[in-house]
């Protein structure tokens, strides 16, 4: 028997096995709904109030991994197998999609929660373009596979759609409806600006992690590489490097299909002669600085102001 589509959904949260028994499972970070009720705490508002738009975003963002699982034929994710590779293509994308249909029921409970309507509907109209934006990205991350170089613009601009989106919206969204007397949206708007750089230091660091990450990540080192993804250190690699190296990674990134060890040690090669995985380090360095001083201007409630710096400095130094 087929298992049940909401079967698959507890699978893929973490919360039971493939034969339906209790999990042991951690799941995922739980980041994005973490950063909505942070923010929530920060404007100084109800933390009920924001719990629904927080529930969102959780069910968005993995229903975003049901389908990138497939679009990159990943099999594994935070140590288990993934959706395709257990139940097939078909499954993933249909329960990928229904969890992005659960995530707009949950926004709607923002009106049984004392939100009002207008603020209400503000919120869900941002989530729907923050999550278009999140797509755009995507499809953005797809194509690059296939082109012959990418800028460092062009890849800025697909982080900030693919992943900085949905961070974006976590920490703006949890600000703009816990407020009980209403929006603060002079305050809301700046913490949608830190949200927005905390979605690049993300990024940047996944993208390390994604070639450099090894057992922490659940994926071999070099994961990004085999598949030629078009992450920040290839992008660094490719416009960087001269004469035969430019030439002989060049020549990898045009072969057919995943690579093979012995190509993804040239490449590894090449990123350490041109110091890949310190740029990579560096540009994020660089945006937390921002950011930091962001968190610093803003008059934020109680010790929320610590609790932001404290997870911007883990994530540049996380390890999955």
């Amino acid at each position: 028997m087929k298992p049940d589509i909401y079967d698959i959904h507890r699978y893929y949260m973490g919360w039971q096995e493939i034969d339906g028994s209790d999990s042991n499972s951690m799941g995922g970070k739980r980041m994005r709904p973490t950063l909505a009720m942070l923010a929530a705490d920060a404007v100084g508002g109800d933390l009920e109030r924001a719990t629904p738009i927080a529930v969102a975003l959780e069910y968005v963002h993995n229903f975003s991994l049901i389908h990138d699982d497939l679009e990159d034929m990943d099999r594994v994710r935070h140590h288990r197998p993934t959706v395709w590779a257990i139940w097939g293509e078909s499954a993933a994308i249909v329960s990928g999609n229904a969890m992005l249909k659960i995530a707009d029921a949950a926004a709607w409970k923002l009106r049984s929660v004392g939100v009002e309507e207008s603020v209400a509907l503000e919120a869900e109209s941002e989530l729907t373009n923050h999550y278009l934006k999140m797509m755009e990205g995507q499809y953005l991350d797809i194509s690059f596979e296939t082109e012959a170089s990418v800028t460092v613009d062009q890849y800025l601009d697909m982080i900030e759609r693919k992943t900085g989106a949905l961070i974006e919206a976590s920490i703006y969204l949890g600000g703009l409806v816990a407020p009980r007397s209403g929006p603060d949206r002079n305050k809301a708007k700046a913490l949608k600006s830190m949200g927005y750089e905390l979605g690049r230091i993300f990024q940047i660091r996944d993208d390390v992690l994604g070639i450099w990450g090894g057992e922490e990540t659940g994926k071999p080192v070099g994961a990004d590489i085999k598949r030629k993804k078009k992450a920040l250190p290839a992008v660094h690699a490719l416009s960087t490097s001269t004469g035969a190296s430019a030439e002989r990674i060049q020549d990898i990134f045009r072969i057919e299909g995943d690579l093979d060890d012995e190509d993804i040690h040239v490449v590894l090669e090449v990123m350490e002669s041109l110091g890949t995985q310190d740029y990579c380090q560096s540009m994020a360095e660089q945006r937390w600085v921002e950011c930091e001083r962001m968190i610093e201007s803003l008059e934020l409630s109680g010790s929320t102001g610590k609790e932001f710096t404290e997870f911007g400095e883990f994530l540049l130094v996380r390890e999955s």
